[in-house]
């Protein structure tokens, strides 16, 4: 009899929520989904990461080993400020020192680019839909 009871009440419950249980399952699929992609990136990437890690600390000590005259402090500074510039898209390698990526042909694209995907909102049915919504 009891058993009865709470499996109404508990369909009667379900039934008259029904959009909140579909939020309720959209959000837990879209949390599954995450967690399920970032086990499989993790998995794919990490290993390809601790190689690269591995790699870059052999070949550092080899190269101090190589030339006692440089400290580590000093290779490291200028680790830091050759990635800082390459941040930037500034290259440290002789090869890739001709390219700008700020002269005046890029500069005049970006500020076209810039231009034209901003401004006044526009007359569209979306825009007219959501002022009509707000």
């Amino acid at each position: 009899m009891l058993q009865s009871l709470t499996s109404n009440s508990c369909v009667r419950l379900i039934q008259s929520n029904k959009s909140t249980w579909y939020f309720l399952f959209l959000v837990l699929g879209y949390v599954l989904y995450l967690i399920f992609g970032a086990v499989v990136f993790s998995s794919v990437e990490l290993p390809y990461e601790d190689l690269l890690r591995q790699e870059l600390r052999n070949i550092k000590r080899q190269f101090l080993q190589e030339n006692k005259c440089l400290s580590e402090e000093r290779l490291e500074e200028f680790l830091a400020k050759a990635l800082e510039a390459s941040n930037y898209g500034v290259s440290v390698l002789n090869n890739a020192s001709a390219n700008w990526n700020w002269d005046f042909t890029s500069a005049l694209f970006f500020a076209s680019t810039v231009l034209s995907t901003t401004g006044k909102k526009t007359k569209g049915p979306l825009s007219s839909y959501i002022n009509q919504h707000r």
